[in-house]
């Protein structure tokens, strides 16, 4: 009975074979044709989710973004340079938190490649003992729900979106500019109250201007500073 069983269900199994395998494929040739980042997997090794994350910072916009040499890295996985500062990240590919010995090499392997930031990337989170070593020596700390955000931010401007501002929001970035440019700083609450935008619309457009260097992230406070100074200049950007 169960031979019989069996043989019932090897159709099925077939089937649903044929199903993944076209899966895989229609999402890795839409990957490599329009630049679509896919959602992080657990079957990645630690050099896959390193080439991962290097994709994801390429896409934005982080610059000469560099895999190490897989022995001898010095605790630094990827070298890269956004806004003209240099990052020494450490990616951890873990399936439980991350400790404090990410955050020492980390820490080491940025002086001795002579970065300006020390980073420790992973698809988990960090210990309580990993979080205050990080404070007190100020490295920068992404964990999975940071590195999702990137994601779904690099996605946003692949080719199934717009990579430009075009001409029918011109009207509406303009307004935007002038409200930034007469304030002088960018925030959700800004946005709010001059432009009567909804917290989400806001946060869409400031998460745009961020994408084009136009306004930095925002610190603990929500407030983001300015990158241009006229809207000719902010215009030249969004080109």
């Amino acid at each position: 009975m169960k031979i019989i069983v069996f043989i019932l269900k090897i159709p099925f199994y077939f089937m649903k074979g044929i199903v993944k395998i076209i899966g895989f494929v229609l999402k890795h040739v839409f990957g490599f044709l329009f630049g679509w980042i896919p959602d992080f997997d657990e079957r990645m090794s630690g050099e896959e989710f390193e080439e991962y994350v290097q994709a994801i910072l390429q896409r934005n916009g982080y610059k000469h973004v560099t895999l190490t040499k897989k022995s001898g890295d010095y605790g630094v996985d990827i070298i890269a340079e956004y806004k003209g500062e240099s990052y020494a990240i450490q990616c951890k590919k873990y399936a439980k938190p991350v400790g404090v010995s990410a955050v020492q090499q980390a820490y080491s392997g940025c002086q001795y490649y002579e970065c300006d930031h020390a980073v420790v990337v992973t698809n988990h989170r960090f210990t309580h003992q990993a979080v205050t070593l990080a404070s007190n020596n100020e490295v920068e700390l992404w964990d999975g729900d940071d590195l999702k955000k990137l994601k779904k931010k690099a996605n946003r401007h692949s080719l199934f979106h717009r990579h430009t501002i075009d001409e029918q929001e011109e009207h509406l970035y303009q307004n935007v500019l002038e409200v930034l440019l007469d304030a002088s700083y960018a925030s959700i609450p800004l946005l709010v109250e001059k432009l009567h935008y909804s917290e989400e619309k806001a946060k869409y457009i400031l998460e745009d201007l961020e994408y084009y260097d136009l306004i930095s992230q925002a610190d603990d406070f929500g407030v983001r500073d300015l990158y241009f100074l006229t809207l000719e200049e902010a215009y030249g950007q969004l080109e």
